[in-house]
């Protein structure tokens, strides 16, 4: 709070009285001073209150134009939008903006199921009782599949499919070299069988091409598999 004001000093009252027009013509100025102090109070509240409204329309404009925009590119708007799969090794991940959620392995029937199809689209359910470990439950959406036992997600292949590509954290995932499987996963494995070359890692296994670093990845896989070797 400023200080208040002293009264004005004998001498100063003095000089007043002695020359009234030069007094009249102080208290004239004040007044004005005061008044001008008042309009300019006056005209910064009116801008302020006038400010609102034109944020306000200028937000309009622009959910306006963004409205225009997300409609003239509406698929790409909602595919930048979609959660995204990512693949881990001990389970799998879905981004959402900047979070991630993990769905590890032993994750519930119900949860996975929802982030599939939330992520891919409507899934298939297969049941699959000729797995070498025991029976299983298959979902899966145009190459992807996971693994259950019982309501338990216990492993995820990934053959790739149209308009998507799934990859861990690290960018590895169908169509990666096998040199780059080698940079990113130390210790890899090359072994040839019957489903033809096939690497192995801590976790992340899956077939390529040949044997070579420049070998493709056609398949990839976590957890349980169910394939016919």
């Amino acid at each position: 709070m400023p200080p208040r004001r002293r009264s004005s000093p004998p001498a100063a009252r003095r000089t007043a009285a002695l020359v009234p027009g030069v007094a009249l013509l102080a208290l004239t100025a004040l007044t004005a001073c005061s008044e001008q102090s008042v309009v300019a109070l006056d005209t910064t509240s009116g801008s302020s209150s006038a400010s609102a409204p034109a944020a306000e329309a200028s937000t309009s404009a622009s959910a306006s134009a963004s409205g225009s925009a997300s409609g003239s590119g509406s698929g790409s708007a909602a595919a930048v939008d979609r959660p995204q799969l990512v693949l881990e090794v001990g389970g799998l991940g879905v981004v959402a903006g900047s979070s991630v959620r993990h769905l590890p392995f032993g994750t519930s029937r119900a949860s996975v199921s929802t982030a599939l199809t939330t992520t891919l689209g409507e899934l298939k359910v297969t049941r699959l009782e000729e797995c070498g470990q025991g029976a299983r439950t298959q979902l899966d959406r145009q190459g992807f599949s996971v693994l259950l036992q019982g309501t338990r997600f216990v492993g995820w292949t990934d053959a790739g499919g149209p308009d998507r590509h799934l990859t861990t954290v690290d960018g590895i995932g169908v169509g990666s070299t096998l040199g780059q499987v080698r940079a990113q996963y130390p210790g890899v494995q090359v072994l040839t069988g019957t489903l033809g070359p096939e690497f192995t890692s801590t976790g992340l296994s899956g077939l390529v091409t040949a044997t070579t670093a420049a070998a493709k990845v056609t398949t990839i896989y976590a957890g349980e598999t169910c394939f016919f070797r």
